[in-house]
């Protein structure tokens, strides 16, 4: 027994030793194969393709793939325009707000936004800076809530006049802030003051501030089309149009220049209605001319809250709004000389408008030419000669689009269901279409009730920034990364083709300023020229402000 057992136990332990052997051989020839492999794929890819290249052979070809964007960027941008990118947390945007170039400084005061109602902070810009960044300026005594205003520098002061400082009131008060002491002082009204006014133009020509329309509040609440001039040196101001010749209607929110001793008034608005007339006020005749138009120059479309500036003997205008929601990004310029508009770069906001309607394809026939197969009077049942429907869009009846074929056996059945037909038996599909949207209408209407939320409620629920300001400041902060991450991200598919968005444009000029980004349409900004350029701030666009910052070199136009 013992004897058996013992055999039963050899037995076992030697398949058990024959398995495990076969086993490792097994696994040793399939590491072996997978290491070949592996090395075999090695060799084939080092003899295919080259090494990975080094950091700045990747760094190169990043620089040299950036110059092959696509085109629709390309077609995008335009030289004469320069967008500064800010650094630093991204204040609140704003439009009718005003500032001032001085010793290549630009300072903000104030404005409007939605959500925060109208602004009182002071804030000034190095334009000669490496960077661009806002400081702020505080002081301790201020002149308060302002937006449509105005704000220039002469000498070593800025000079802040009139604006709105609350809703449908507005000012006439004159401060003026010494740039090297840091403080405000607010002057005496004399009797030559004008009253308060707000969304008034202005300009400055030598030692004097000049000052057009707006809308009068407090007891007048009317539109003023006055001209004053407030003297620096002197302290005190003078009304210009005295006489009562032919002088522009009254109007606000327009814009002037002043070149050689002449002040250009354009555009502007009375209530609803917008202009785009342009007249000439002599300063040393003190009286009105209007500027008639050649018919074949370029004549800018009605607008208000556009920019004016002059600049060698032509006048350049930018921006401002036609209409509701139409807002303009258009660039133009008046010769002087001329006397005619010429337009530098066409009003993009509504592109949608331009397009011209795709062709038919070469596939599908125009509908004119499909055949048709006609019934006679019998077959045809009545209401296929004519739809039941008169709706605008005209659109087929179900049984229009389809063709009935009956054999002759059938003619006289058809015959004598032709004169027993009731329109009503055989629906069309316009009046299925129309049953089923308005079902559609009661459901959307029921489901809306329950989203009902009573007036003195909805501040509740509101959040204090209006949700494209939100999406505004995203975009603003994706789209001002680091160089080195522009160039990291301007990456190569595998098609060759570049993928770069544009908020990634390449810096240049050692400072944070994107070449050929140029701004969206926008009225309400604030403007100030630098030498040779305009600088462009802020604005808005249906009811959501801007808080970015652009330079047009008017050399280049």
């Amino acid at each position: 027994m013992t004897e058996q057992l013992l055999d039963i136990l050899n037995k076992t332990s030697y398949q058990q030793f024959l398995f495990f052997s076969l086993t490792s051989q097994l696994f040793r020839f399939i590491s072996c194969t997978q290491k070949k492999s592996q090395q075999q794929r090695r060799k084939d890819s080092s003899e295919l393709s080259p090494l990975s290249p080094p950091s700045s052979q990747v760094q190169e070809t990043q620089y040299k793939y950036l110059p092959l964007m696509t085109k629709a960027i390309k077609d995008e941008l335009d030289p004469k325009w320069q967008e500064c990118k800010l650094l630093g947390k991204n204040y609140t945007p704003r439009s009718n707000s005003a500032i001032a170039i001085h010793d290549n400084h630009l300072y903000l005061y104030g404005g409007y936004q939605q959500a925060e109602g109208i602004l009182q902070d002071f804030y000034k810009l190095n334009m000669n800076g490496d960077s661009y960044f806002w400081r702020i300026i505080k002081c301790e005594y201020e002149p308060g809530p302002r937006c449509r205003h105005s704000l220039y520098a002469y000498k070593s002061c800025l000079y802040l006049f009139g604006g709105q400082i609350a809703d449908s009131i507005s000012t006439n008060e004159i401060f003026v802030h010494d740039v090297n002491q840091r403080f405000w002082k607010k002057l005496e009204i004399n009797d030559s003051y004008p009253q308060p006014l707000d969304s008034y133009s202005s300009a400055v020509y030598s030692d004097k501030l000049f000052i057009f329309g707006g809308f009068y509040t407090s007891d007048i609440c009317k539109h003023s089309n006055e001209l004053y001039s407030f003297n620096f040196n002197l302290n005190n101001w003078i009304k210009l149009n005295r006489s009562k010749g032919r002088q522009p209607l009254p109007r606000d929110a327009s814009s002037i220049a002043i070149h050689n001793q002449i002040l250009y008034m354009f555009g502007g608005k009375n209530g609803d209605i917008r202009f785009n007339d342009l007249w000439q006020f002599d300063l040393s005749k003190q009286e009105w001319n209007s500027i008639p138009i050649c018919g074949s120059s370029d004549i800018p479309m009605n607008r208000s809250g556009h920019s004016l500036v002059a600049y060698e003997g032509q006048l350049v205008l930018f921006g401002g709004i036609h209409d509701i929601t139409w807002e303009l990004d258009d660039l133009l310029t008046f010769n002087i000389s001329k006397q005619e508009w010429k337009t530098i770069n066409q009003d993009t906001s509504r592109r949608k408008d331009m397009e011209v309607p795709s062709p038919i394809k070469s596939n599908q026939s125009p509908q004119s030419k499909r055949k048709s197969v006609k019934f006679t009077p019998i077959i045809r049942p009545f209401n296929l000669r004519k739809s039941s429907c008169q709706s605008p869009k005209k659109v087929r009846s179900f049984t229009q689009s389809q063709q009935y074929y009956f054999p002759k056996s059938q003619n006289v059945i058809m015959n004598e269901a032709h004169k027993k037909h009731d329109s009503s038996i055989i629906p069309s599909k316009n009046h299925v279409q129309e049953r089923r949207k308005s079902d559609c209408l009661k459901k959307k209407a029921a489901m809306l009730k329950l989203f009902d939320v009573e007036t003195n409620k909805r501040d509740s629920f509101q959040d204090d920034c209006n949700i494209t300001e939100k999406l505004k400041t995203s975009i603003l902060l994706i789209g001002n990364p680091k160089q080195d991450l522009k160039l990291a991200k301007g990456t190569l598919t595998e098609f060759g083709k570049q993928i770069i968005s544009k908020f990634i444009l390449p810096l240049c000029n050692g400072k944070n300023v994107i070449s050929g980004k140029k701004p969206c349409a926008r009225d309400g900004h604030a403007i100030a020229v630098l030498e040779n350029q305009m600088v462009l701030f802020g604005g808005d666009r249906h009811t959501m402000s801007f808080n970015d910052l652009f330079i047009l070199n008017l050399s280049q136009i």
